[in-house]
């Protein structure tokens, strides 16, 4: 990059780690404000990464104060839409967490805002980019190609994960459950294998803590895409387990490739572990594709190239949890 770009960060929590990581590495970019409703959080995102940044409580006054070239959005969902049109407004770039939005009115003026606006948007649907899915999709291109697939997310959520947050567990704030907070990028990257979803039949639950969440916390169901091609998918946060598991089996003609990062294995059998661990600075689960995905996204500003990930590429897994919300085990069409 030819000249220093200004950026900010808005929402310290956990996965803000993973950008400001990803950025610490990032050629020209200076991170010059962190904010959070809560302010010890952004001081220790300040004091543990970028020292010379300011400290803000409030997006606004951060966006007006500020001279911004990008903003990394890593708020609460229901948050989203609304700060990323903020910032279009100014034509300030966006790298926005998942998802988009948590309706499909909110998804549809994002791309409206994008269209009306200098500013660009990348969705961090980073486990694109992540090793152990590319080198998944190069084992099966090898074999003539994915036929279909299998999804699980298996995992526990407890009751303080919902009530210390303040918005997890809320269809209002969250808009969703596993569907659209755990499952969501593994069933962007059914899409990547498979095409584009145009239907889905799903049936979803809530079958613990009923009296902190009105979302689902299970979902299970078959997602039908334009290539013909079909996948199964399965995601809780209900289990009895205490161990995060999420797997993906993709079918060849002759072999079975399963993505359970950083592992992939060929019929069962190991293959490689594709991932450095110094990368998994967040949760585990989140990967090493922040580090992938965000350096792209400042190339791909500086040099006019389309988003790594754009808020039309993204909208099909998005399409397909609101699609289950809807389903009550009926199909469900995509347009």
């Amino acid at each position: 990059m030819t000249t220093t770009k200004r950026v900010a960060l808005v929402g310290c929590g956990t996965v803000s780690s993973n950008h400001l990581h990803a950025l610490l590495s990032v050629e020209g970019i200076c991170v010059c404000a962190l904010c959070d409703v809560r302010i010890e959080r952004a001081e220790q995102a300040r004091d543990t990464f970028f020292p010379q940044a300011r400290v803000y409580t409030d997006f606004d006054t951060m966006l007006r104060e500020e001279e911004l070239y990008a903003v990394h959005i890593c708020t609460p969902h229901y948050l989203h839409a609304p700060m990323t049109k903020a910032a279009l407004a100014r034509d300030i770039h966006v790298f926005l967490e998942k998802p988009m939005a948590i309706t499909a009115e909110d998804m549809d003026a994002l791309i409206e805002a994008e269209k009306n606006s200098r500013g660009r948007v990348c969705v961090c649907f980073q486990n694109r980019f992540s090793p152990a899915f590319l080198r998944a999709k190069e084992l099966c291109d090898a074999d003539g190609g994915i036929q279909t697939a299998a999804a699980t997310v298996i995992w526990q959520r407890t009751r303080e994960y919902y009530t210390e947050s303040g918005w997890r567990g809320r269809m209002a704030t969250e808009g969703g459950g596993v569907m659209v907070n755990q499952a969501i990028h593994t069933i962007d990257l059914l899409c990547q294998c498979l095409g584009k979803p145009t239907e889905v039949i799903a049936t979803c639950a809530n079958h613990h803590l009923k009296d902190v969440n009105d979302v689902e916390d299970t979902c299970e169901g078959i997602i039908r895409f334009d290539s013909g091609k079909q996948a199964s998918f399965f995601a809780t946060t209900a289990s009895v387990a205490q161990k995060d598991i999420t797997s993906i089996l993709l079918f060849t003609a002759h072999h079975t490739v399963e993505i359970r990062m950083p592992y992939l294995y060929i019929d069962a059998e190991t293959v490689e572990k594709t991932e450095d661990d110094r990368w998994f600075v967040g949760k585990a689960c989140y990967g090493s594709g922040h580090a992938c995905l965000i350096p792209r996204f400042y190339e791909a500003l500086e040099g006019g190239d389309p988003m790594p990930v754009s808020l039309v590429s993204a909208r099909a897994a998005h399409d397909i949890f609101l699609a289950a919300h809807r389903s009550n085990d009926t199909p469900v069409s995509i347009s």
